[in-house]
């Protein structure tokens, strides 16, 4: 059974669906009530129609002006995990001719930001920051029926209860206050009606998730601030310096890995501080000097040698490293982690559209090495389990890129007017005049 809160297959023929879509909306208000769709979206209908709101009479309203947006960014618990976010799914709203948009609990948008030519579409239909997107103002959409249910959904093309909105998709999920359940925002991914893909969900949940785990260690830091101002006024000792802001560990498919620190930005690891710091990813539980010694130089190798590394990380990256046994920080997130709880989630498209590529490709540490295999034959069965966009996402992959087997199965698998197919015909001939040669 498709799950009620998706609005589109993998198999779905867009605009076949979205024209019977338009049919059933016509059908629904021409009698006055939701026939034909979701319940999740009749729901939302019979609630504005209620309301005594119309299609023809609704329209967005701004909530904020100039100044009152500056001030609610500001005040806003997510402005402190708007990085977060925009590192979950900023690339890929760009790349995918998508825009991410963050809005408050109230519904209002705060940020918007993706591809320039969807969000100037945006504007056309007042998709922009500062009005609201509560379903009393903007009808039924993905920011304001996730605020209203609480709950992660898709909207696609005329599910919308506002005809304007018709040309669009939309994928939204809540964020919650993780130290008291309280609403504090949504995310949302938006994009053309032609662009849309079921997985876009699960991937705004990723995110929400995400986000929560960070506003959750920076309430353990305020805490524990609060807790070494008491114990200086109560001792009349210097107070124990705060822990670190949050850390996200990007080790995937990146020649240059790398460490993003708030207030420091991206700082880039040296080749065995990015092996240290994987093998510490995969070993959430940690390790000892000598188990890792044993994991990086082999029988022959020095655990002094390990510690001095360790030490020297450890003061040019506080905070990333806990000791005895060594181990990742709370807060640190990582991208390899994230992509294996997909994949043992049974995420497995979300996992392959968040998966840029292998975990340290150029180390030979051989835990590291098999990690690498086992992410990627892990990523690539999804893919060949999937229809053309899940096979493309592989092929884009550096693993995926020399796939003979992958591009085969794409070019039985993809439409004849497939603009991918004329490129992979190309990779295919690249691919077998390589190995002739």
């Amino acid at each position: 059974m498709r799950d009620e809160f998706v609005a589109i297959g993998t198999a779905t023929d867009l605009r076949a669906h979205a024209t019977e879509l338009r049919r059933r909306w016509d059908t629904s208000f021409g009698l006055g009530r939701p026939r034909g769709v979701r319940s999740v979206v009749a729901e939302s209908w019979s609630r504005m129609l209620g309301e005594g709101l119309a299609p023809d009479e609704l329209a967005p309203t701004r909530a904020l002006d100039e100044d009152g947006l500056a001030a609610a960014r500001e005040t806003s618990p997510l402005a402190a995990v708007l990085p977060d976010l925009r590192g979950c799914l900023a690339g890929l709203a760009d790349d995918a001719e998508h825009i991410l948009v963050v809005g408050d609990a109230t519904g209002r948008l705060l940020w918007i930001e993706g591809h320039e030519r969807v969000l100037e579409q945006a504007r056309s239909i007042d998709f922009v920051p500062g009005m609201s997107w509560l379903e009393s103002s903007a009808g039924t959409n993905a920011i304001g029926t996730a605020l209203a249910i609480d709950h992660a959904v898709q909207i696609f093309s005329a599910e919308h209860f506002l005809s304007e909105q018709h040309p669009w998709w939309c994928s939204a999920a809540p964020i919650h206050d993780p130290t008291n359940g309280e609403l504090v925002g949504v995310i949302d991914l938006s994009g053309p009606q032609r662009t849309a893909h079921p997985h876009s969900l699960g991937l705004v949940m990723a995110a929400a998730a995400m986000a929560e785990q960070s506003l959750r260690h920076r309430a353990e830091v305020a805490a524990a601030r609060r807790e070494a101002v008491d114990d200086r006024r109560r001792r009349y000792r210097p107070a124990v310096a705060a822990p670190p802001e949050p850390a996200r560990l990007r080790l995937l498919a990146s020649h240059e890995p790398a460490v993003d620190l708030r207030g420091r930005g991206s700082c880039r690891l040296s080749s065995r501080q990015a092996e240290v710091l994987a093998l510490l990813a995969l070993h959430p539980a940690g390790l000892t000097a000598e188990q890792l010694t044993v994991h990086l130089y082999g029988d022959a190798g020095n655990p002094v040698t390990t510690r001095a590394l360790l030490s020297r990380l450890r003061v040019s990256l506080p905070g990333l490293v806990e000791t005895r046994p060594y181990r990742l920080a709370d807060g640190v997130t990582v991208d390899v982690q994230l992509v294996r709880r997909l994949l043992v989630g049974g995420e497995g498209r979300t996992a392959l559209a968040m998966y840029p590529g292998p975990l340290l490709e150029a180390s030979e540490v051989p835990a590291i090495r098999a990690a690498r295999a086992e992410l990627d034959l892990a990523v690539r069965a999804v893919a060949m389990r999937g229809g053309p966009d899940e096979l493309w996402r592989w092929l884009d992959t550096p693993t995926g890129r020399d796939d003979l087997a992958a591009v085969e199965r794409f070019l039985r698998h993809a439409g004849a007017d497939d603009p991918r197919r004329p490129l992979a015909r190309a990779r295919r001939s690249a691919i077998q005049a390589e190995w002739d040669a």
